[in-house]
């Protein structure tokens, strides 16, 4: 072999070390389709009740962000999510509680030994809150963030959600189990969530008498929607499918427990054109008692007066993003559109409406 031919083979081998070294260092870490590492701001958006902007508030640690859920509370807004350093992706459980303005009141990070994300939250009497994390971890804290106390489930699943019980304590689900946690912590029955796919962020809706639903997307099936009804021991009463129309699929965006004892869900289309909700109405036994269609997008809720929130992202590239935030009466027509200019691609993760009849719109930008 010749000298040029040797060292051509040499500087193959070590070009092939050098890179498979670099590639392993990065499995961990979010990239872009560029290859830089990717970074994420959390942000809120609050508008009036005829959709005027009202104030926006991005919450940038200068690491990476993320946020799944918010909730309103007496103060303000509370939001549930995660922090990384940047470039390394190894998420910790965060609280965000904003105030009616939407300034930060505190920012309160839950260290754990292992990789968690913040994905549920709700109130826990005087002003503190029970927390859902990764593989189904729940924190209660006191009205200023700091911790209380812990229970882990010792269960999988990324997306846990929480929700108060009728009978006192948290209803919490994620990776196809639901439980039910005393308010001191205990865990009263843990018992197999009907179906639910463990990659999804499931909806709790608790009954009154101990009892709860829970709806998201069907294990195995997806883009189809499952609700699954339990008692005050977790003891299953009926699980009811949605499946759409052939080349038809679904992602839960809302639930609801009507004063008839049944429910109504509302699910966006994916993979559609034009975009769309359905709205479905269940009977107490589960039986679905009808299907209609709603031009909208996802995510998607109710109003106080019977009309729907809708939210959407007509843009969205690298140079920012155009949202579009409509309210719709109980007949589907349009009341007001909204527009927003974000300066980043983003992520809508959640609206809900307020209690001053306006709205908040839950987001992440993801900066490539």
């Amino acid at each position: 072999m010749t000298p040029t031919k040797r060292n051509l083979r040499i500087f193959a081998a070590v070009a092939a070390f050098i890179l498979l070294t670099v590639v392993a260092g990065c499995l961990d870490r979010p990239l872009t389709p560029g290859h830089r590492t990717l970074e994420g701001d959390v942000w809120v958006l609050k508008l009036g009740d005829a959709g005027d902007r009202e104030w926006f508030t991005v919450i940038d640690s200068g690491r990476f962000d993320e946020a799944f859920s918010i909730v309103e509370v007496p103060g303000g807004y509370a939001i549930a999510g995660s922090v990384s350093d940047a470039g390394e992706f190894h998420p910790t459980p965060r609280v965000i509680l904003l105030d009616r303005e939407g300034a930060v009141t505190w920012n309160t990070t839950y260290p754990t030994p292992d990789d968690r994300r913040g994905t549920g939250i709700a109130p826990a009497g005087a002003g503190g809150f029970a927390v859902a994390a990764s593989r189904g971890l729940l924190i209660l804290t006191d009205a200023d963030g700091s911790e209380r106390h812990r229970t882990d489930l010792a269960a999988e699943g990324d997306y846990w959600a929480i929700a108060p019980s009728g009978a006192g304590g948290w209803i919490a689900a994620g990776d196809d189990q639901v439980a039910r946690i005393d308010a001191n912590g205990s865990v009263a029955w843990q018992e197999p969530a009907g179906g639910v796919s463990p990659v999804s962020l499931p909806i709790i809706v608790p009954d009154p008498a101990g009892g709860c639903l829970v709806a998201g997307e069907a294990a195995g099936a997806p883009g189809t929607v499952i609700a699954a009804k339990f008692d005050d021991r977790g003891a299953p009463v009926w699980n009811t499918t949605v499946q759409g129309s052939p080349g038809e699929q679904y992602l839960i965006s809302a639930v609801r427990q009507d004063v008839t004892g049944g429910y109504s869900l509302l699910a966006g289309f994916t993979g559609a054109e034009p975009a769309g909700v359905l709205e479905v109405s269940l009977g107490e036994d589960g039986s679905i008692l009808r299907q209609n269609a709603i031009n909208a997008s996802a995510p998607v809720t109710w109003t106080p007066d019977g009309g729907y929130l809708s939210a959407a992202l007509a843009e969205n590239d690298y140079g920012g993003a155009q949202l579009r935030v409509e309210r719709f009466d109980e007949d589907g027509a349009a009341s007001w559109t909204s527009t927003q200019r974000l300066d980043e691609y983003s992520r809508l993760v959640a609206l809900i409406p307020t209690a001053d009849g306006g709205s908040a719109v839950l987001g992440m930008y993801m900066k490539y």
